[in-house]
């Protein structure tokens, strides 16, 4: 579906170029409008999909370095052969820098900090015993195995289990 809009951007680009006179309007306009335009409706997309929030100050950071790579990458189109044709690819940067807006948000980075990654031996065991039981509270519908221990772990963590004691011990005062 991204690959769609990015062809779809780039060939607006064109089609807007074909209004705009000649002269260094006529890279900037098409180029920046389709750029900007294409990069909209991936972010609106990205964040209807899979619910990413974006901090502003970062945002604009990147937004503004992208920016500055295209005014240079304009600029530059006299000295690049065949650029003519070339500057209508470059709204695909628009598809770049979303991947950089969301680096670290969602998908396999929210993987890799589970809890269940971090357990123990014993804190598994300690589970399959909590899973025995009638009694569970973390278990909801829809939720997988690997769900409702995460959520036995963090509840653990919060409330860390009273200490067995054997026969002969006695509780520290």
């Amino acid at each position: 579906m991204k690959g769609i809009l990015v062809i779809l951007g780039c060939g607006f680009g064109y089609v807007i170029s074909r209004y705009v006179p000649d002269g260094p309007l006529a890279v900037y306009i098409p180029l920046l409008v389709s750029y900007h335009l294409l990069l909209g409706v991936l972010v609106v997309t990205a964040m209807q999909e899979k619910g990413h929030k974006l901090n502003p100050v970062p945002a604009a950071l990147t937004h503004a370095a992208f920016f500055v790579l295209l005014l240079i990458a304009a600029s530059a189109g006299g000295m690049i052969p065949y650029f003519e044709y070339l500057r209508f690819l470059l709204p695909a940067l628009a598809y770049v820098e979303l991947t950089a807006l969301l680096r670290g948000k969602g998908g396999k980075a929210a993987e890799g900090q589970d809890p269940a990654s971090n357990s123990t031996a014993e804190d598994y065991e300690d589970f399959i015993h909590y899973m025995r039981g009638n009694n569970r509270p973390f278990a909801k519908p829809g939720f997988s195995v690997r769900d409702e221990f995460n959520c036995w772990l963090a509840h653990r963590a919060k409330h860390p289990p009273m200490p067995s004691m054997d026969a002969g011990e006695r509780p520290a005062a």
